[in-house]
């Protein structure tokens, strides 16, 4: 049995509080339930009035289940709309009963931060001052709301699992504040915090996620504006530390506005002036923001914010840990179990029924394996997908950049996750933009055929020029002699003979032993590509037949007359002669996967440090999709690193046959059935000869103006163990190109500006 090293981080589950417009009361519950869970204060508050906003609302914040806060149809409407998050398996509500009367949470609230403060702060120094400030206020403060997204609320001890109040006062010794509605604002003191910040404790930021700008500041806006106070809760759930400021309460908040000036460049940890973030939901005028000073920079969020280039909601963490998973692949299916490190939740009375999620990140994943993967791409509508085929529970797994959360509870101790099969993995992904993908029947061979050599890596011997046209010069009842294969492959008089490869890597070798045309036949051989024989004449009816060596035996018989003879006195002036074996065996011109095959690997070599999964040839059929009928020859999924943006490459694969115009429509029509706001697709046209300049007006017809998403890809890119390596000798780019938008990039120069390298 093997062991694979993975990290398990773990998070709060993130629940988005559906409210209708204008509902204040909705509003006041979900953030006082929200307070009373650790990490709830990064749960948005989700008006569905606009179910695009809420959808963008729920893509950038991660949400894992959605809660109706307003009870009304197009809050249930607009839940049941979203079937890839369904509430976890466990009960509807937040509060679980117990049979001993006794009430818990459902979800992990403040046990685990009061208990972890304790025991660092108080339990051995009973004289040690107070951290914890529980405001308080009047129902009747215009400024109500405010003060509950700014301070923090807890809901009513019958609504909630514990005293929470009660608790953090006789654990933390925590001290009430009351607000005034006559009073200023003001903010704790120094070395003290609200129930807003103390929501936060133990937990960080997740690098997986960065933020582009999350400058401190304040929110302009109308404390009785319904839309301005979700802005602002919103704003303060994605990590963004502002205070509410309302021109018309400036009695009130001048205040807390100067000491709140006085502690950003602290928050920051910087010495020099740095400027102050103004945010609004319009654009203030001049006038207002002559209070807050200068220097400032005024960020207006309209709708449009909350989309996948601009937010960046970072993914809050309890903590993480190592662990080393055990591998069984005793199953068709492999799966991996391991013990769960350093949960944040520890199985301690009521802590063991407290949910939270375990995200699990496989790192390199299964090595080699290429039919089977446990690095899922962070497609949230394949949920329920990714749960069925590897937790086991349906409604408990939530995928997010890099890993796969699973929702877990205190007592759990371990965890077992099977991979996925890439090609169902491949077919549930169109699936969820409406495309039926099957594979087809030239997929099926291509997928035999980079089983029979090893893996995708163990390709590599068809980059040399001299293999693939021996492949094609001998058809499948013809056969050539040892000689006649070596001369082939050393392609002598050819640009790129077989001592352009001399470093290449098919097989072990001594240290410093270049590569010669007997080891590269010998490994074909090997694959079975070819398999010898020996070539016989007939005594009787003079005709010449080839036997297999597996067939070969002292007396044979003529395959077209049946005279039986014996072989001895042939073999004295024979030569072995070998004919294409297994696939390359057919009359359907198989050797159209090699140039499958190769860009496969090309790819496979360029993003051999981040997850990708890859499937030959699939038929593409409409179930909703605005495409036709088509075949793609293979299909490649990555992630980029920066912004875990998925990259979808498809295309059209051929030996010397042209690229034709429904190639590249059809193509072109799936690639436009992904949502531009969450994927990249790129279409590659590979061809083992060059193009013709009216294939590259056809196909560079599918780049736009702004999007680049053409691949081109000849003999010249596809041989060098570098795709552009040659190709850089001759044009002015830049050799070394890590994923798939360098490669479109990069077409560009080559194809279509032709950027020619000045000798």
């Amino acid at each position: 049995m093997n062991t694979l090293a993975i990290k398990v981080r773990h998070r709060p589950i993130r629940i988005g509080w559906c409210v209708a417009s204008g509902d204040f009361e909705a509003f006041r519950q979900a953030a006082r339930r929200s307070f009373s869970l650790w990490g709830g204060r990064f749960n948005p508050i989700i008006p569905v009035d606009d179910a695009e906003q809420g959808r963008r609302l729920i893509d950038q914040f991660g949400v894992d289940c959605l809660y109706p806060a307003s009870r009304t149809e197009a809050v249930q409407a607009f839940i049941e709309s979203q079937q890839h998050l369904p509430w976890p398996g466990i009960n509807g509500g937040f509060v679980q009963e117990r049979g001993n009367g006794r009430k818990v949470s459902t979800f992990a609230d403040l046990l685990a931060p009061t208990r972890q403060l304790f025991e660092s702060h108080f339990k051995n120094n009973p004289h040690a001052d107070p951290l914890l400030v529980l405001h308080e206020w009047s129902d009747g403060d215009p400024l109500r709301d405010i003060l509950l997204a700014t301070f923090g609320e807890l809901p009513p001890i019958e609504d909630a699992a514990e005293d929470y109040r009660g608790l953090l006062q006789a654990n933390l010794r925590a001290q009430p504040q009351k607000i005034a509605s006559d009073q200023p604002v003001t903010l704790p003191d120094f070395g003290k915090m609200s129930l807003s910040m103390f929501n936060a404790e133990g937990l960080r930021r997740h690098y997986s996620v960065r933020p582009k700008w999350r400058q401190p500041g304040f929110y302009l806006g109308d404390a009785n504006d319904f839309d301005d106070l979700v802005t602002f809760w919103n704003l303060r759930a994605a990590d963004t530390a502002l205070q509410f400021y309302d021109p018309s309460h400036a009695e009130r908040l001048d205040h807390l506005k100067d000491q709140w000036l006085g502690r950003i460049p602290p928050l920051l940890k910087l010495n020099r002036p740095q400027r102050t973030a103004v945010w609004s939901r319009r654009r203030p005028a001049p006038e207002e923001l002559l209070t807050f000073g200068e220097n400032l920079s005024v960020c207006q969020v309209g709708p449009e914010y909350w989309n996948a280039r601009d937010a960046k909601v970072p993914i809050m963490v309890f903590g993480d840990g190592d662990a080393l998973a055990s591998i069984d692949n005793s199953a068709e299916r492999p799966s991996i179990s391991f013990t769960i490190p350093n949960s944040p939740v520890k199985e301690v009375g009521q802590f063991s029924a407290q949910h939270y999620v375990a995200v699990i990140e496989p790192g390199a994943g299964l090595f080699r394996n290429e039919r089977f993967t446990l690095n899922f791409p962070f497609i949230p509508e394949l949920n329920e997908f990714y749960a069925r085929n590897s937790i086991f529970h349906w409604n408990n797994a939530r995928v997010e950049p890099g890993g796969l959360g699973v929702i877990v509870d205190g007592s759990a101790n371990h965890l077992s996750m099977r991979a996925i099969d890439t090609g169902k993995l491949l077919e549930a992904i169109f699936s969820a933009f409406g495309i039926v993908a099957m594979p087809s029947a030239a997929g099926l061979v291509c997928n035999r055929l980079i089983r029979q050599m090893g893996g995708i890596d163990d390709c590599r011997v068809f980059r040399i020029g001299g293999v693939r046209d021996l492949i094609a010069k001998y058809s499948p009842d013809q056969s050539f002699t040892t000689s006649a294969a070596k001369q082939i492959i050393r392609a002598q008089n050819t640009g790129y003979p077989l001592s352009a490869y001399q470093d290449l890597h098919i097989e072990l070798r001594k240290p410093g032993e270049h590569l010669t045309n007997d080891a590269v036949l010998a490994h074909l051989l090997r694959k079975e590509i070819f398999r010898p024989g020996l070539k016989l004449d007939c005594p009787n009816c003079q005709l010449d037949f080839w036997r297999s060596l597996d067939d070969v035996r002292t007396r044979v018989d003529c395959e077209y007359c049946g005279h039986q003879f014996h072989i001895g006195p042939q073999l004295r002036d024979r030569d072995w002669a070998y004919r294409r074996s297994g696939l390359f065996g057919r009359n359907d011109n198989q050797e159209g996967a090699i140039s499958v095959v190769l860009t496969l690997q090309q790819l496979a070599h360029m993003h051999d440090i981040s997850p990708s999964l890859f499937g030959t040839a699939m038929s593409l059929v409409s179930k909703g999709a605005a495409i036709e009928p088509c075949e793609t020859d293979f299909v490649f999924v990555t992630s980029r690193g920066r912004d875990h943006r998925l990259q979808v490459a498809i295309g059209e694969c051929k030996t010397r046959h042209p690229i034709t115009e429904d190639d590249v429509q059809n193509l072109l029509r799936v690639a436009r059935a992904f949502p531009e706001d969450r994927f990249d697709v790129f279409l590659i046209f590979a061809k083992l000869a060059a193009f013709t300049e009216a294939e590259l007006e056809m196909i560079g017809a599918a780049n736009e103006e702004h999007v680049q998403r053409v691949i081109l890809l000849t003999d010249r890119e596809l041989e060098p163990w570098s795709p552009y390596e040659r190709t850089a000798k001759e044009f002015d780019i830049n050799p070394i190109v890590v994923d798939l938008e360098g490669m479109a990039n990069t077409t560009h120069s080559v194809f279509f500006e032709k950027r020619l390298r000045n000798p």
